[in-house]
């Protein structure tokens, strides 16, 4: 279920938030008011954020993990086309309060002129992301899910809903978003496409997409498609599958593994490859600067 939340004037994030007394604790990103370097594209999954910012979960605060990952991308050399965020937005089922605390962690990411594009994972509750987020609710081309296009010079970003039922592990794109995202590729087969959602794409692993064989059959054969990039299993991994390379994006939150470390993931598109950098939260990890660059099959 993607929400794309515009950037916010400074003008009109001042007003806001000192006329509700807020201070401004985030300083001016490194990039300024420099133009969007539109191949450069930060993503993000599990972000889990919790209501209770003072309690933890696995040792964590995921509103503290994120203010981290936050003022990593502010002090970046130059802006982003955009973040986009690969569901599990909120804690464990989506209170309203788990989006309360998320808009407001949003906002010195969109008052520093950055596009933020949301998709909800299984821990995530439609109604109540969308009364938090009313104002950007539009129709949809698919019915009871929320997909989008992101398109950029160098290639497309198909964003899908996979999220089946709130706090339920497993995932589906379902028969009718299926067929939206094969009418759209067609439509499109000029341009490099990149798949998001937030379930993995595995076949024998009953808790990540349950009609993986289905969205294989659209985008395998569809050669404009060169990458699925997804969170849900809070690791860093990069696989392939008939040419598609599949992009794992690490936690912002918690990892349920010693071997994994929490953290986000730097693109850079190109017309023929994409070049990624793990970046770690703690950043004496070995795993930190971690770099990828995977060519797009022909």
């Amino acid at each position: 279920m993607p929400i794309t939340l515009p950037p916010i004037s400074r003008r009109k994030f001042l007003a806001g938030t000192l006329a509700a007394g807020a201070s401004l604790a985030f300083g001016r990103p490194a990039f300024g008011a420099a133009e969007a370097d539109r191949s450069r594209w930060i993503f993000l999954a599990d972000t889990h954020i919790w209501s209770q910012r003072d309690k933890e979960h696995r040792g964590v605060k995921p509103a503290a993990n994120f203010a981290v990952v936050r003022q990593a991308i502010l002090r970046l050399p130059y802006k982003p086309a955009g973040v986009v965020i690969a569901g599990d937005l909120a804690y464990m089922d989506g209170q309203a309060g788990d989006y309360t605390v998320l808009i407001e962690e949003l906002k010195p990411l969109r008052e520093a002129g950055l596009t933020v594009h949301l998709v909800l994972g299984n821990h995530d509750h439609r109604e109540n992301f969308f009364a938090a987020f009313k104002q950007l609710k539009t129709q949809q081309p698919v019915a009871d899910r929320h997909v989008a296009i992101v398109e950029t010079p160098q290639a497309n970003l198909f964003l899908l809903d996979s999220l089946l039922r709130t706090n339920f592990t497993p995932g589906q794109c379902g028969q009718q978003q299926l067929k939206w995202l094969a009418d759209s590729l067609d439509k499109r087969s000029d341009k490099p496409a990149i798949v998001v959602a937030h379930h993995y794409p595995e076949k024998v692993v009953k808790s990540g997409l349950l009609d993986v064989k289905e969205l294989y059959e659209v985008i395998v054969p569809r050669k404009q498609v060169k990458a699925f990039v997804f969170g849900h299993s809070h690791a860093w991994r990069v696989a392939e599958h008939e040419g598609i390379h599949l992009i794992n994006i690490p936690a912002t939150a918690w990892v349920f593994s010693a071997a994994e470390a929490a953290g986000w993931v730097e693109a850079a598109l190109s017309a023929d490859k994409i070049s990624l950098v793990r970046h770690c939260l703690d950043q004496t990890s070995p795993k930190h600067g971690q770099q990828a660059e995977v060519n797009w099959r022909s």
